[in-house]
């Protein structure tokens, strides 16, 4: 590892473990020359302080986001069977807002509101129900408010295309890039599955899905529900980081880059956050995973934990979480 950069994360991750604010994490800085991965720490404590290594899988949360449903929308609108303008109810003719297209969803800006409330209340018919009927909070185009809502109806969007979620983007991004532990609702030995959380009505959540939109929509949605290993999202990030390209295959049109390029709104572009106005681009997640790559500079930065087990009533995650993002894209 010769990036100064990158030893200063590595020394600032170390120093987050030991601290105590998370037991353990699994994490790869990439660059054009090389890439190299890490497994420092503990999946949890007492009976559950295992040591971290490869084989270990994480529930992504958000990173399903940018991972999963936008990569396949980005693939989609490259073959043109989906266009950013197109009304969502051209695919989805149930929902109730005409006015909102697929760039909103893209963009968060779509006039949904960030969540539902009651979600526990709620099947996964009614939460798709409430969904398509629930009136919109503000003009679509008028502000920027993060949304699960938009990305579960991006995920459908797929689905209507493709008959599956799962199915389609295994097909098209997991399959090409020989990504063979990604997915949703993965079949391995649940001792592989870094736990996210004990719930106390759920128990101890490993290996299914910790969202509880996602566990309402049979793990499979746009928004969440996605489970990965370091190595896979690592090669994920080195294809972003070649503008789409993984040895010598093309599973991203590089223009799309271009486009995202175009669009800085209230720090978005299409799916991803924006940072410092530049071609620089990231996505978190709530069980304390992050991605995080720079194609000019051709850098690239994966962090994956799980900052809330055993309960998330410790807050400092967030303020470390932010740390390594600055550090990581800091002069």
């Amino acid at each position: 590892m010769t990036d100064k950069k990158f030893t200063k994360l590595k020394n600032e991750i170390d120093m987050i473990i030991a601290r105590g604010d998370i037991y353990g994490a699994s994490f790869s800085f990439i660059n054009e020359n090389q890439i190299d991965s890490f497994y420092h720490g503990f999946q949890g404590k007492d009976a559950f302080a295992e040591r971290l290594d490869p084989s270990m899988i994480y529930d992504l949360s958000s990173l399903t986001k940018v991972v999963a449903t936008t990569t396949r929308v980005f693939q989609l609108l490259a073959v043109h069977e989906l266009g950013l303008k197109d009304s969502v109810t051209a695919y989805l003719p149930g929902f109730s807002h005409p006015e909102v297209t697929i760039e909103n969803l893209l963009l968060h800006n779509s006039g949904l509101p960030a969540d539902v409330e009651n979600e526990h209340n709620l099947t996964g018919v009614e939460l798709i129900k409430k969904l398509y009927e629930d009136p919109l909070v503000y003009k679509p185009g008028e502000k920027t408010v993060y949304s699960d809502l938009g990305f579960i109806l991006l995920g459908l969007i797929i689905r209507t295309l493709n008959g599956s979620i799962d199915k389609s983007v295994q097909d098209h991004i997991w399959y090409p890039l020989a990504m063979t532990n990604t997915g949703y609702n993965l079949n391995r030995p649940k001792s592989r599955f870094v736990p996210t959380e004990v719930d106390a009505q759920r128990g101890q959540i490993q290996g299914q899905v910790h969202d509880y939109k996602a566990l309402l929509l049979n793990g499979e949605s746009g928004h969440s529900g996605l489970f990965s290993t370091l190595s896979d999202l690592t090669v994920f990030t080195e294809m972003m980081i070649n503008r789409g390209k993984y040895q010598k295959k093309e599973v991203l049109d590089p223009n799309l880059f271009d486009l995202m390029a175009s669009y800085d709104e209230n720090g978005r572009t299409l799916g991803w956050r924006r940072i410092n106005h530049k071609e620089q681009y990231v996505q978190t997640g709530y069980t304390g995973t992050i991605l995080a790559f720079d194609p000019e500079n051709k850098r690239g930065f994966v962090f994956l934990t799980n900052q809330n087990y055993p309960t998330r009533e410790d807050s400092r995650w967030n303020e470390d979480r932010d740390r390594l993002l600055d550090l990581f894209f800091g002069e």
